[in-house]
């Protein structure tokens, strides 16, 4: 089974062996994926905001008027979160799957690059919150032995996750070089 997005194998032409898979990985998450980050942190924001602010509020010591200021304070900070992050997620999130190994890269601050050969390949997850869901995307889980040794693709469409399961799998099973 072919990975929607899977380069070509490492020793066809125009391939360069492994330096092939230590470049970044090569493909985008879903640009659903921008609007669910939003979401998620707006909804987040809702609740903090609102909370810190009543808070201020009912304490007797403090004035009203702080109350009011740090509810701006916060609702700053939070159009600018809404705004920035889902699109330096969505520039800097990426994933690759090859014949070699599972790749990703995530974070927009700290940016993390996960690199699990196919042959280390234990657990393959796809989760998928009522959030995600609702956007018709989910998250694949591969899991080796190690503590250190997993790799999460969150923001993909389903059917990508799904076969992206599927086909890990396959690949996991064939792979005679069993390294666990």
């Amino acid at each position: 089974m072919t990975v929607p997005g899977t380069p070509v194998d490492p020793g066809a032409a125009g391939a360069t062996g492994p330096a092939e898979v230590l470049r970044p990985p090569a493909h985008q998450v879903s640009p659903r994926a921008k609007t669910w980050w939003t979401v998620r942190a707006a909804i987040r924001w809702v609740i903090v905001i609102p909370v810190v602010t009543v808070v201020l509020a009912v304490i007797p010591a403090v004035p009203w008027a702080v109350a009011f200021l740090a509810f701006f304070v916060l609702a700053v900070p939070a159009a600018v979160h809404l705004i920035v992050m889902p699109r330096f997620r969505y520039a800097f999130h990426r994933w690759e799957i090859n014949p070699v190994a599972v790749y990703s890269q995530a974070g927009w601050l700290t940016r993390t690059r996960v690199l699990i050969p196919v042959s280390r390949v234990q657990v393959i997850d796809t989760v998928a919150g009522p959030l995600e869901r609702a956007f018709g995307l989910s998250t694949v889980t591969v899991t080796t032995a190690s503590s250190a040794g997993t790799v999460r693709i969150s923001g993909l469409p389903t059917e990508t996750a799904q076969s992206i399961a599927a086909s890990l799998t396959v690949s996991a099973a064939e792979d005679a070089d069993d390294a666990t």
